[in-house]
C-alpha cells in the first residue's frame, strides 16, 4: 500500500514559538517530568514515535540532555 500523502509531525513537547519577525525560536520546554497527554484514535492509525535527541539547542532543557520517554496503549472504555 502506498500512502496518498505523508503528514507533518506533531511535536507535543517542543517549545518552538514563532517570533515577531516570523522566525522560529528553539526554546527550553514548558513541560515537566511526569507531564503526559492522552490521545484517542477514532479509527485504525499508524503511529511513528520518536524522542528528539537534540543536544545543540535547549529544546530538551538548558542542560541539553536527551530525555527518556515512554508510551502506553490503553483499551477504550466500553460505552455507557
Amino acid at each position: 500500500m502506498v500512502p496518498s500523502h505523508v503528514p507533518n509531525p506533531i511535536n507535543f513537547w517542543m517549545n518552538v514559538p514563532v517570533r515577531d519577525n516570523d522566525r522560529l525560536a528553539l526554546e527550553p520546554p514548558l513541560s515537566r517530568a511526569g507531564d503526559y497527554i492522552v490521545l484517542c484514535a477514532l479509527k485504525d492509525v499508524v503511529v511513528v514515535f520518536s524522542a528528539c535527541p537534540m543536544d545543540v539547542t535547549p529544546v530538551n532543557g538548558e542542560d541539553r540532555t536527551p530525555r527518556s520517554v515512554a508510551y502506553e496503549i490503553l483499551e477504550a472504555a466500553p460505552p455507557a
